[in-house]
């Protein structure tokens, strides 16, 4: 097996992982992009154009998602001071709160899933995959 096959199982076995969305209260097997910007954001503030390139977004999808999320309270956009056409978002608490509860339910099932030692392999063996492919 080759690294591209490689890449396409790892692509396939977090989709399973990851499932922390619900629509109507029923699970939902991916990440949604609301939960990808707010977590691009848990650390910073950024641009549009950082979320656009990290996440491969047309300029169009992230201007709604983002309104719909500074609308529903989970991000703020902000205008730099000496130059309002400069904007940056910003996560809030509720924000902060709609993400860790997402990141909780993955925990919880990747902690289920792995006995205490074997959870910390698997944790190293992601850190370390992380790392290799951080720069695509």
């Amino acid at each position: 097996m080759n690294l591209a096959e490689k890449l396409v199982e790892l692509r396939i076995a977090t989709r399973s992982a990851t499932m922390c969305e619900s629509v109507s209260g029923k699970p939902k097997n991916t990440l949604s992009l609301k939960t990808k910007i707010l977590f691009l954001l848990r650390d910073k503030s950024l641009p549009p154009v950082d979320i656009m390139t990290t996440l491969h977004l047309a300029k169009t999808n992230l201007a709604l998602l983002t309104s719909e999320m500074a609308k529903d309270g989970l991000i703020t956009k902000d205008k730099q001071q000496y130059d309002k056409r400069v904007v940056y978002y910003s996560l809030t608490d509720a924000g902060k709160a709609y993400l860790d509860a997402r990141l909780s339910t993955i925990e919880t099932a990747m902690k289920k899933a792995f006995p205490a030692d074997e959870y910390d392999k698997a944790y190293k063996a992601l850190d370390e995959a992380v790392d290799v492919l951080s720069f695509l």
